[in-house]
């Protein structure tokens, strides 16, 4: 029996059809908005004009012109993921100190994808191979990795032994990460800052070295009152995120690039907040109400899934 011509097939192949043409597929009109985009982009970051600009210049000499930009950001991505599995294979809880080469390999790791990421749309310029789609790619990929250097930073400094400090720091990361992008969609230019994307990077990089040669009990250091030297890094890192996020919502709620001060597709400044809202907020509800330490003892998994939802979230306003 053909089974391929029953009606319950083609009911399920229409359906199927029809939710690629209704959800899934661009409009005519989304896909000439995609196609008339263009990348813009103002670089103020202090590492970026003092070094870093110099060092990307060189690296991306090394690779061959028939090298995909989008392959340079996903070979970026998969060592920054095997870097992270394996730390997280030491320190699966964020509370077990790890071998130190396992830290070092990690800061090299974030390093070469800082690298990669970088010089993936250096190369795009250079082969006149630069597309929206490519741009979208590697936005894709800057969502995972933002994840996994925010674990980088709990398993260095063990912040599993800090009440709520491993959800604490992976909020930050994804409501930073999301404000930036969310800005951009408001003014049509993506902005970095004195102190942005770079500098954190580095900041991170310097922690796992720091834990690399000193060990875990570094971070345990009473500093006043029985805060730990972790406790004034985080306060430190919250700090830097508000005067980061006071920059972006004055340029959401000022700067919009539509019509009457809208976002570039003319929506309003407002609703990219709501995506952001539904994955916040159900999991700090989850994560918060349990009466079990399910969480706490798989909080690698927790931030991982936590860390995707969060890069589906900023999918559903991109473009």
């Amino acid at each position: 029996m053909d089974w391929s011509n029953t009606p319950i097939v083609r009911r399920i192949a229409h359906f199927f059809d029809g939710y690629l043409e209704a959800d899934s597929l661009c409009t005519p009109e989304e896909m000439k908005r995609l196609g008339e985009h263009k990348y813009s982009c103002v670089d103020n970051s202090f590492l970026d004009e003092l070094i870093m600009k110099r060092w990307w210049e060189y690296a991306v000499t090394w690779c061959p012109m028939w090298m995909a930009p989008n392959l340079i950001t996903l070979i970026g991505l998969i060592i920054n993921l095997a870097t992270i599995l394996i730390l997280s294979a030491f320190s699966y809880t964020a509370t077990e100190p790890a071998p130190s080469w396992a830290y070092l390999q990690a800061a090299f790791g974030l390093f070469l994808y800082q690298t990669l990421d970088a010089i993936d749309g250096k190369q795009a310029r250079r082969t006149g191979s630069s597309s929206p789609l490519g741009e979208l790619f590697d936005h894709g990929c800057d969502s995972m990795t933002q994840v996994f250097v925010t674990m980088n930073i709990c398993y260095a400094m063990q912040l599993g032994m800090v009440y709520n400090g491993v959800m604490f720091v992976s909020i930050v990361s994804v409501v930073l990460f999301y404000a930036a992008h969310w800005s951009t969609y408001c003014c049509g230019q993506l902005r970095f800052s004195r102190f942005d994307v770079t500098e954190a990077q580095m900041t991170v990089i310097g922690v796992l070295l720091t834990t690399a040669l000193f060990g875990t009990s570094i971070w345990e250091w009473n500093i006043l009152l029985g805060f730990q030297f972790r406790h004034l890094v985080v306060m430190s890192a919250g700090l830097a995120t508000l005067y980061q996020l006071s920059g972006h919502i004055d340029t959401i709620l000022s700067q919009g690039a539509g019509k009457n001060g809208s976002t570039i597709a003319g929506t309003s400044v407002m609703f990219p907040l709501f995506p952001l809202l539904m994955v916040i907020v159900p999991f700090c509800m989850i994560y918060s109400n349990t009466e079990t330490a399910v969480y706490d003892d798989n909080i690698t998994l927790f931030c991982l899934c936590f860390g995707a939802v969060g890069m589906t979230c900023h999918f559903l306003f991109k473009f």
